[in-house]
C-alpha cells in the first residue's frame, strides 16, 4: 500500500480584500440607510463630521446589517493576521511576525467585542462598545505598522508599488492622530473632530487591507492545504 499526498495551494490574497472591504461595505450601506430614514443628519460625515461610525449602526435597520457584516469581518480579520504573520516568519522577520499576529488577532476580536455591544444599553455595554473601538484601531494600526516594517526589509530588493501604498497609508493615520490631539484645544466642536478623526482615520485604516492583499497576490502567497490518501500496489 502506498501513501499518495495531493496538495491544494488557495490564494490568501482574498483575505485582505475582505478585512478592508467588508467593513467598509457595512459603514456604507448603514450610513445610506440611517440617512434615509433620518436616524443620522444628512451630511457628508469624511467632510463634516456630523455623525460618529457607531451611529449609523445604531438603530433600526442598519443595527442588524452593521453587526451581520462587521462581526463576520472580525473572524476574517483573525485569519489575515495569521497568514500574515506566518509570512513574516517566512520572511525572517521573527519578532514582528509573532508581534503583528498577536496584535492583529487581539484587534480582530475587539472588533468583535464593539460590535457586538454597538446600540446597547447601559453604562456598562457603552464601556465595552467603547474600550472595544479604542482597542481594535490602537492594535490594528500597530500591527499595520508591523506589517509594513517587515514586508519593507523582507522585500528590500523589490519593493512594489502596493508597499509604497501601505506605507503612505500608515503615515496618514499617523499624521491624523496627531493633528487630532490639539485639535479640540483650538477648535470649537469637540465632537465633530473626534468624528472626523474617527471617518478618515478608520478609512486609512480599512484601505490598508486590499493593499496588503495585493501585494500578498503579487508576491504569490499560497495557503497549501494537503490530504493523504492510501492507495493499493499492485505487484
Amino acid at each position: 500500500m502506498q501513501i499518495v499526498a495531493h496538495q491544494r495551494r488557495l490564494s490568501v490574497a482574498p483575505l485582505g480584500w475582505l478585512s478592508g472591504g467588508l467593513p467598509l461595505v457595512a459603514v456604507l450601506i448603514c450610513t445610506v440607510w440611517s440617512m434615509q430614514q433620518g436616524l443620522v443628519p444628512q451630511c457628508m460625515p469624511l467632510l463634516e463630521g456630523c455623525t460618529s461610525v457607531s451611529a449609523t449602526g445604531r438603530h433600526g435597520t442598519p443595527y442588524f446589517i452593521f453587526k451581520a457584516l462587521v462581526i463576520p469581518a472580525g473572524v476574517v480579520l483573525m485569519a489575515f493576521w495569521m497568514v500574515a504573520g506566518l509570512w513574516c516568519l517566512d520572511l525572517r522577520r521573527n519578532l514582528a511576525g509573532i508581534t503583528l499576529l498577536c496584535a492583529g488577532f487581539a484587534g480582530g476580536l475587539f472588533l468583535i467585542l464593539y460590535a457586538t455591544f454597538l446600540g446597547s444599553d447601559g453604562p456598562w455595554y457603552d464601556w465595552l462598545r467603547r474600550f472595544g473601538a479604542r482597542m481594535f484601531f490602537a492594535l490594528t494600526a500597530f500591527a499595520q505598522l508591523m506589517l509594513t516594517a517587515a514586508t519593507w526589509h523582507g522585500l528590500a530588493d523589490r519593493r512594489p508599488t502596493t508597499l509604497r501604498i501601505m506605507l503612505a497609508l500608515c503615515i496618514v493615520q499617523l499624521g491624523i492622530g496627531l493633528a487630532s490631539l490639539p485639535a479640540p484645544l483650538l477648535l470649537d466642536d469637540p465632537d465633530a473632530i473626534q468624528n472626523l478623526v474617527e471617518w478618515n482615520y478608520g478609512l486609512a485604516m480599512l484601505l490598508f487591507f486590499p493593499a496588503a492583499g495585493e501585494l500578498m497576490r503579487q508576491q504569490g502567497l499560497r495557503l497549501g492545504l494537503t490530504a493523504r490518501a492510501a492507495a493499493e500496489t499492485r505487484s
